[in-house]
């Protein structure tokens, strides 16, 4: 059969009608803005010390008027805040107020950028394309630590003062992506959190319902910026010296990324032999099941940018998606690599080429993700990853849609295929479809639908499961509390329909769930479910198949978690019992048991420069038939870090398992001398178990980068 034939079988209609859309609907217009901020230029740029004592502060007129978002949305805000403006070609500058009758109780942390929660802090968020679809966010705690939704260069400093405490920021145009225009208008908000309040506001009346980017103000002022020829260099280079049993490496490594602004919009990022001395070591996770597990990507150069790459259907709350066209870590040793990403004209582009050396040789990996912004807050987009190698081949092609309309209503999905060499190029599609109606409080509807077919094979991404086919249906009612200590409560019931690709059936169920939020950063989460299921197991050819019979399922799970800050920052736990399907060691056999599981997690935080934590995960799976204990195994995570200066750290952390006694133990110290620019010497030991064979060793890595902008 021809691959006209095969797109006409199992593409929809719909397909085509996106095609045709992506072609020719423009944007279309976006909603009063609400509050104007006009930037004014400057002539002497401010000092970044935190301290708002400088000449173009005082010539500017300050905007101010918090509203409340969280707990009470649309109050006035409990503490009164006044943000200055002004740039000058090279930067945009931001100066800060943030009055707070109990000065002695801001909380703030003494971190690595990125790395705190719950803090006092302040953020800056930009619309710098003003399409509603697209921000970037700038934040800044009372110690001045940065975080950031997208790593990049740019100053800060904070003060604290008996009244409240003060910021400033300098942010680069070269950090930014923006359109050529000589006048630019962006979308701009600004986000304090107060943290003995547990409070969240914003400079603009932010309604839950509807999303923050169509909810943002407008600034003006802004004329003949631009980010000129952003060129970054970022070299790096070390010694390794490792150890395992008889095994030894030792080498002198180096690297480069390249990092360029074809375009303000237009980023091309290069690397060859990337820097993997930063990347901790994965957590133990135990397999219980014949699908694989799924990791989070670490690498800098795969996971900045990352959301160019994603389809309609990856919600971003999820990071462990059951289907996902590109999975990073499938280049997992890359010799050379590049991507392109960006934002024009209401086109969204990523596209990423990357040379992988593996045993069979060299593979070559192509991405391409183009997206369309049409209407309001919708887009539609069209998908090619694949992957090649000699006498080799993998090929998926995809289109996909995110339609929004009455604010809370959402439309998503992708459609797929997947072509491998000498696999018959039938039952090899992927179909995802969700409908959302979500709102904060009130009435929730969600109704999702996937199809993952016997054939599809997507060596460039990520697939839970094949041969598969699922329907959901949920409705829930949450309530809404503003003069209470219950700040939310939410019930949901579902019912799950599952088959294979022919309509067989393989299981159904009914969960029911709940959540109750409270003021005081206290949640309660669980329910229980009951139903019946078919589970896949391994043949003879190392093939999933369904088992013949229905196993009956119920069980249940409850949760909860605090976090407090300050010294015991966060405590959790989890529990769950559930009668199911229980399989053995070689996922060739499945019977009726029980799986009971724990979880716990707490962080302490007994000065704002020291943190610990433990967490565990333990898991028992018991036979009903003969009573045997099948399975008996806990995962655990221990880590400790100091932040001497803002400058010099220490990191240990201690990953294992108790089942084969496995474990890696990471020690970092690090101390850096400029932005982007660190030396650092780390330390990983291990024990680890391949083939009933214990194998024991460690390396020490010293690494130098420095980064370099023109």
């Amino acid at each position: 059969m021809n691959q006209k034939k095969l797109l006409s079988r199992h593409v929809p209609i719909i397909g085509i009608i996106l095609i045709f859309l992506f072609l020719n609907i423009p944007p279309l217009f976006s909603q009063e803005r609400t509050k104007i901020a006009r930037v004014s230029r400057t002539d002497i740029p401010p000092k970044i010390d935190g301290l708002i004592e400088d000449a173009s502060w005082k010539d500017t007129e300050p905007v101010s008027g918090f509203f409340q978002f969280d707990p009470v949305n649309g109050i006035k805000a409990s503490e009164e805040t006044l943000v200055w403006i002004v740039y000058d070609q090279k930067n945009i500058y931001f100066a800060f107020l943030m009055q707070d009758s109990q000065a002695d109780k801001i909380w703030a942390e003494l971190t690595p950028r990125n790395s705190y929660e719950n803090n006092d802090s302040i953020t800056v968020i930009l619309d710098t394309y003003n399409d509603k679809r697209t921000s970037i966010r700038f934040t800044v705690n009372p110690k001045g630590v940065q975080k950031n939704s997208v790593e990049t260069i740019w100053k800060s400093g904070a003060v604290v003062s008996d009244n409240g405490w003060t910021a400033e920021m300098a942010i680069p145009f070269k950090s930014l992506r923006f359109s050529p225009q000589e006048d630019q208008i962006w979308g701009i908000n600004f986000e304090r959190y107060i943290h003995r309040l547990n409070e969240q506001e914003y400079w603009t009346d932010v309604d839950r319902d509807t999303p923050l980017l169509h909810q943002m103000a407008e600034l003006t002022g802004l004329s003949g910026v631009r980010p000129g020829y952003n060129l970054e260099f970022f070299p790096y280079t070390g010694v390794r010296s490792s150890r395992w049993e008889d095994e030894k490496d030792d080498k002198l490594a180096a690297g480069l990324d390249v990092k360029y602004g074809i375009l303000p919009n237009l980023i091309l990022d290069m690397t060859a032999s990337p820097d993997f001395s930063e990347v901790e070591s994965d957590p133990f996770i135990y397999q219980r099941t014949p699908y694989e597990n799924y990791f989070r990507e670490n690498r800098p150069f795969f996971s900045e940018g990352s959301q160019y790459f994603r389809v309609s259907t990856e919600r971003m709350q999820f990071w462990r998606p059951s289907l996902s066209l590109l999975y990073s870590r499938r280049i997992s040793n890359p010799k050379i690599a590049g991507k392109i990403s960006g934002k024009t004209g209401g086109y969204s582009f990523g596209i990423l080429g990357a040379i992988n050396d593996e045993e069979e040789g060299d593979a070559f990996f192509s991405i391409v993700r183009v997206q369309k912004d049409i209407f309001k807050n919708s887009q539609i987009g069209i998908y090619y990853a694949g992957m090649s190698a000699e006498e080799d081949y993998n090929r998926n092609f995809a289109v996909d849609y995110n339609f929004n309309f009455s604010r809370v209503y959402y439309l998503r999905g992708m459609h797929a295929l997947s072509t491998n060499k000498d696999v018959p190029e039938k039952n090899h599609g992927m179909h995802v479809v969700q409908f959302e109606r979500d709102v904060d409080a009130g009435l929730q509807l969600e109704m999702n639908f996937q199809r993952i077919e016997k054939n599809v094979n997507v060596r460039t991404g990520f697939v839970n499961q094949i041969d598969t086919q699922s329907f959901e249906l949920s409705s829930g009612f949450a309530w809404r509390f503003n003069q209470s200590r219950i700040k939310r409560v939410s019930l949901d019931l579902s019912g799950n329909l599952n088959q294979d690709t022919h309509g067989n059936m393989t299981g159904n169920s009914v969960d029911f769930r709940y959540w109750t939020e409270f003021l005081a950063k206290f949640s309660i989460h669980g329910g229980f479910s009951f139903g019946k299921s078919k589970y896949q197991v391994f043949d003879g050819n190392d093939e999933l198949v369904w088992t013949d019979n229905f196993i009956q399922t119920y069980g249940g799970d409850i949760d909860f978690r605090w976090d407090r800050g300050g010294f015991i920052k966060g405590v959790s736990a989890e529990a769950g019992w559930e009668k199911r399907g229980v399989y053995n060691e070689d996922f060739n056999a499945v019977e009726l048991g029980s799986h009971l599981s724990a979880q716990f997690e707490l962080t302490l935080r007994p000065l704002s420069y020291l943190e610990w934590s433990f967490s565990s995960d333990w898991i028992k799976q018991t036979i009903d038939r003969t009573g045997e204990m099948v399975f008996y195994g806990m995962t655990y995570a221990t880590g400790l870090h100091l932040q001497v200066t803002r400058r010099l750290f220490l990191t240990t952390l201690l990953n294992g398992e108790t089942r084969d006694n496995q474990y890696n133990l990471d020690f970092l110290a690090g101390y850096y001398f400029g932005a982007g620019n660190v030396i650092q010497l780390s330390y990983k030991k291990g024990s680890r178990t391949e083939n009933f064979m214990t194998e024991k060793g460690y390396s020490i890595t010293l690494k130098v980068s420095y980064l370099l902008r023109i």
